[in-house]
């Protein structure tokens, strides 16, 4: 059930990032940040719970995905923040990708290993 839910609330952060940065009104980005926030706040109760229930079986890799979770949230805020300011860098955003695909890819390893 949680990774079920963890897997979910990956594909709507991932829409609501993608949609959210791409649209140029204010509002619309807004709608989209808070969106994300929500997602990210139920990914990481979901993360803890998963992390709780495997670090015994691999607790290297489980703390790199953690650490690489959080610091995907934090691209995330500031990719949005830059957005906002209308400060486009797009640097910021091709590591926020390149940072959530490792993530989701050793998320994906842990899950399957």
């Amino acid at each position: 059930m949680w990774l079920t839910l963890h897997f979910w609330t990956w594909i709507v952060l991932t829409l609501s990032v993608l949609i959210g940065l791409t649209r140029h009104a204010e509002k619309r980005v807004t709608q989209f940040l808070l969106l994300a926030r929500c997602a990210y706040l139920v990914m990481i109760i979901s993360g803890v719970v998963l992390s709780i229930r495997t670090f015994g079986h691999n607790p290297l890799l489980v703390s790199l995905k953690f650490a690489l979770g959080i610091g995907t949230i934090a691209l995330i805020e500031i990719s949005f923040g830059r957005k906002m300011e209308r400060d486009q860098t797009h640097l910021v955003y091709f590591i926020m990708g390149i940072v959530g695909l490792i993530t989701a890819g050793l998320g994906l390893m842990l899950a399957f290993k």
